[in-house]
């Protein structure tokens, strides 16, 4: 009796398994395609924004990749 529940257990995992690594396929997929878009206007905007403001904070050049 404690077989057929382990069996069906490790049934159950299995397709977890798969289940689960599907679901890392995919969410992998959709990331990497949204990695890959250029990053919209509004938001370059933005960043270029609080640069300015830090700078005139501090009077220092804030680096491009700080913000």
């Amino acid at each position: 009796m404690g077989t057929i529940i382990l069996k069906g257990m490790m049934a159950n995992n299995s397709k977890t398994t798969k289940l689960d690594r599907q679901i890392d396929e995919n969410l992998r997929r959709v990331y990497s395609d949204l990695s890959e878009e250029p990053l919209p206007d509004r938001f370059s905007q933005l960043l270029e924004k609080l640069r300015q403001q830090e700078e005139a904070k501090t009077g220092a050049p804030q680096p491009e990749g700080d913000a």
